[in-house]
Formats: structure tokens, sequence, C-alpha cells
């Protein structure tokens, strides 16, 4: 399991900071969960397709497949390792 701390980027050009846990690494795919407070986002901004930034400095690009008050189940892939500056 592939445990760490993150930013969501939202489509209103917010960001959630989030707790990630995905699987495994399979290639560049990734799945899993995210964990914050969902319930105090507007459910219309989970909708489409979003932008992990993860503490290692990968990019994902995630869909969300299912919806808790306290979590995001995740299927994505990996875009690009973030360049630290």
């Amino acid at each position: 399991m592939i445990t760490g701390n993150g930013y969501l980027y939202l489509r209103n050009g917010r960001r959630a900071e989030v707790s990630y846990e995905f699987t495994g690494k399979n290639d560049d795919r990734r799945a899993g969960h995210l964990l914050f407070d969902t319930t105090i986002f507007d459910d219309t901004l989970f909708c489409h397709r979003l932008i992990l930034g993860c503490e290692d400095g990968e990019a994902v690009a995630v869909s969300i497949v299912n919806r808790g008050d306290r979590h995001l189940a995740v299927t994505g892939h990996v875009l690009a390792r973030i360049q630290s500056a």
C-alpha cells in the first residue's frame, strides 16, 4: 500500500488537503482512497477528472468512482513527476 499526503486540485480553483491510500503501483495506474471531509465541498466539483499532487512529487489524474462523507474512492494514472523548487 502506498500512503501519503497531498492536495486535490478542484475545478473551481480551490485545493483540498488530503491523505491518500493507493493499493499499489501497477505501471502508471493508481487506485485507492482519498481521505478528507468531503461534506464541505459541492458534489459537482467531483464530477470531472481531477489532479492529485502527491508528496513524492507525482501528479495523478483521478476519476471518482465512489463518494462518502470522509473519502473518495478513485482510479487514475500518473501524469508526471512534479519538479520541487
